[in-house]
């Protein structure tokens, strides 16, 4: 008979803040699949959720939990910890923050888990449920840590998967899917942007094959009928001989026309032919990181080969095909003056993108500029509250906010910023209904409203408080 074991899989989000709760976490589901697939001998229970910790916990009883959050959630992960320690119920944590500071692992957790998860986390549950997790078999157990009389291990990195394939699809029965869902089609990114750790989570870009990815497309359209898919890469163009075969593929199965996608891409990667590919393919929107319209700035953030050249070509390359395009900026560099800052305000309003966001440089661990910011003394590596690094600057108050700007002043910076939401604002209420995402808005919209209601009470309670 199966040795029965209930699995919850914890998302430590602000489960009130729109854009963490907007979809479920993808990794998760493959961690499961993986489980089922490694130790078919034991008969998994298995939860995900990202909302209502305590009481899930408490009604679900697990037998072990495992836990995943960034930087600026680590404050709620450490919480649903503390949770698991008063049931006596073991728990492992991963996920970037554990990968990019392993130290600040709680020493009442069982294992920390460095870089991909999807096979590291079965060998634990393995180990420990089979009676042999003593602190020999911990070592065999590659891209772990843990705590032995106060001494943090570190085993031996695991290697990185050299095919994305032996991957199974990710149990999204666990998940709730909507009409709208996301993949991913590979990991990794081949630049090194200033402010992403996404090189040192992934040392190399990997693929699933254009076969698997067709596969996943055409469960996603027979099981859930979805009608949007957006692809997480961190660039999906990336490899365009995939992306050819990948349309053919489609064509071949009846599903090339019958499903919108999204994606993102890097400006100086947008040429013409690759549009003509994405529109083949049926991408109806494009995400750019293009981060500023200064050429100065713009090479501080994202090194050499781009520029605001590369920026609205991109745009206007995009845009004269008929694909939306959305963009992210990021203002309050170190040395970025306040010309250079409303070089990309000008920017913006010139340009003819679509949606955009802006956010304050923040110093995420694992990033050079958390190195920067470390030598400093503007952060930690045992920082008592992580939520300062929140990057959406407008749900805290202006002294928590963690600014790395040398040539203008903490109230500069803020009024800049907010200048800069007003002009999203009033960009997006005159876009987002010609938009391809606008199927979305009155879900997004709702919890944006929620979301502001809670701000609200809080900045309220702390006035009161005061």
């Amino acid at each position: 008979m199966k040795t029965k074991i209930n699995v919850l899989f914890v998302c430590a989000i602000n489960s009130l803040v729109e854009v963490e709760g907007r979809y479920p976490h993808l990794g998760f589901g493959y961690m499961a699949a993986a489980l089922r697939n490694e130790l078919p001998e034991i008969d998994f229970n298995i939860r995900i959720i990202q909302d209502k910790y305590e009481s899930n916990i408490l009604d679900f009883k697990p037998d072990i939990v495992g836990i995943s959050a960034v930087s600026q959630n680590f404050n709620i992960a450490m919480g649903i910890g503390d949770i698991c320690e008063s049931q006596n119920i073991p728990y492992v944590m991963g996920g970037i923050h554990i990968t990019t500071l392993p130290k600040t692992l709680p020493k009442e957790a069982l294992a920390g888990v460095v870089g991909e998860g999807d096979f590291t986390f079965s060998e634990i549950v393995s180990a420990y449920f089979k009676g042999d997790f003593s602190m020999n078999k911990l070592k065999s157990i590659d891209g772990i840590v843990y705590w032995q009389n106060d001494i943090l291990i570190k085993t031996t990195p695991r290697a990185p998967l050299t095919s994305l394939d032996v991957l199974p699809f990710p149990e999204r029965e666990l998940l709730s899917i909507e009409k709208h869902t996301y993949m991913f089609t590979s990991r990794g990114c081949p630049y090194k942007c200033n402010f992403c750790a996404s090189t040192l989570f992934w040392d190399k870009l990997s693929w699933f094959s254009a076969e698997y990815v067709v596969e996943e497309i055409k469960y996603l359209y027979n099981e859930y009928q979805v009608e949007m898919i957006s692809f997480f890469d961190d660039l999906f163009i990336a490899n365009i001989p995939r992306i050819k075969n990948i349309i053919e593929l489609l064509r071949n199965e009846g599903l090339l026309g019958k499903i919108k996608y999204t994606c993102s891409c890097r400006a100086n990667l947008v040429k013409d032919r690759t549009v003509d590919l994405l529109v083949e393919m049926g991408i109806v929107s494009v995400g750019l990181g293009l981060e500023s319209g200064n050429d100065e700035i713009l090479k501080f953030l994202k090194g050499g080969g781009i520029s605001i050249e590369h920026n609205y070509k991109a745009v206007e390359l995009l845009k004269n095909k008929g694909i939306a395009v959305n963009a992210s900026f990021v203002i309050g560099a170190p040395q970025e003056t306040k010309e250079q800052i409303m070089d990309t305000y000008n920017f913006i309003k010139n340009s003819n993108m679509d949606l955009f966001d802006v956010y304050l440089l923040t110093p995420y661990p694992g990033t050079p500029i958390w190195n920067y910011a470390c030598e400093r003394g503007i952060v930690q590596n045992d920082m008592k509250d992580w939520n300062v690094f929140d990057v959406n600057a407008y749900r805290k108050t202006d002294s928590d906010l963690v600014l790395l700007s040398e040539t203008l002043s903490r109230q500069e910076i803020i009024a800049l910023y907010k200048k800069f939401r007003r002009l999203r604002f009033l960009r997006n209420i005159a876009k987002v209904l010609a938009h391809p995402l606008k199927r979305d808005l009155f879900k997004i919209g709702y919890r944006m409203a929620r979301e502001h209601v809670y701000l609200l009470f809080n900045k309220w309670t702390a006035v009161k408080n005061s």
